[in-house]
């Protein structure tokens, strides 16, 4: 199987979206929702601004296209649409690897898909872990949102536990020496531990802070791409929440601050892990 790729320019603007369009309709979605989702499928001018669009050929036929979106550590898969008779034949499992091999080379850690729902089979079989649901713009319509390592091994878990501090709408963050960056406190969770457990031991360590167990407790779970560490290591965390009260942190050696953030700060950072964003994402939903 054959493929090449070219990038597509202004010009292309009609042919991409009539190729997710028909790609779309493959699916036997009414006309109606056909019409919902056209402004989506819509290629611009301000596609190109954002993105990186390229042409995919089989033979030199062209059978679709594929768009990348920087989003600083990791690139989002904005559009990826084959033309009907070019669906479940084993081109998007080829293209996906120069997609993958195209963001490994920029520097990109992982990719992130919001996916079509009669891909989610595809993206899970391409090695996507699915990191979180949303709500579409179709009521009761849910869409996976998949992150995919850039290399061809597959997500390798890293389990670990981590606490939210909350005051004053801002979430307590602790800075790493070791990666140059702030994260929940917390950490790995070691063989035959809890995650509660894990976290009360890595509290002490970091921060000096014993932590009362009646006050811990938990929260959510998140799923996300380990900041820091290898290619393909996912991070799957307990997240626990804790009234501090007039309990007192000190910092040890592997900590170099503590310091509380609103989102707005946060976002600010050079370096974001993408954790951290979720449990943001978790307690604006409280």
């Amino acid at each position: 199987m054959k493929i090449s790729y070219l990038n597509a320019t202004i010009e292309d603007c009609n042919l991409l979206t009539e190729t997710a369009l028909t790609s779309k309709r493959h699916w036997g979605y009414s006309e109606e929702l056909i019409a919902i989702w056209t402004d989506q499928l819509t290629i611009i001018d301000l596609n190109f601004d954002n993105g990186e669009l390229v042409k995919c050929f089989a033979n030199e036929k062209y059978i679709g296209f594929f768009e990348l979106r920087d989003k600083g550590p990791y690139v989002c898969l904005e559009h990826f649409w084959l033309l009907p008779e070019f669906i479940n034949k084993g081109y998007g499992r080829v293209i996906t690897a120069e997609i993958k091999r195209r963001a490994k080379d920029k520097g990109y850690k992982y990719l992130e898909v919001y996916a079509e729902p009669n891909a989610n089979l595809f993206y899970e079989k391409m090695g996507g872990e699915c990191v979180k649901q949303i709500l579409t713009s179709v009521p009761g319509r849910m869409m996976k949102i998949y992150h995919l390592p850039v290399i061809e091994e597959g997500w390798i878990n890293l389990d670990t536990a981590g606490l939210v501090i909350v005051k004053d709408h801002k979430l307590l963050l602790a800075y790493s020496n070791n990666k140059n960056a702030w994260y929940l406190p917390g950490g790995k969770i070691d063989s035959g531990e809890d995650s509660k457990t894990a976290l009360i031991r890595e509290i002490e360590e970091e921060l000096s802070l014993k932590l009362d167990p009646s006050r811990v407790n938990f929260l959510h779970h998140i799923t996300a791409p380990a900041y820091g560490e290898k290619l393909n290591i996912m991070m799957q965390q307990d997240c626990y929440s804790y009234d501090l009260g007039e309990d007192v942190i000190e910092p040890t050696n592997e900590i170099g601050a503590v310091k509380y953030f609103s989102l707005e700060e946060y976002r600010r950072e050079e370096i974001q892990v993408p954790g951290v964003l979720m449990v943001y994402e978790v307690l604006r939903k409280i």
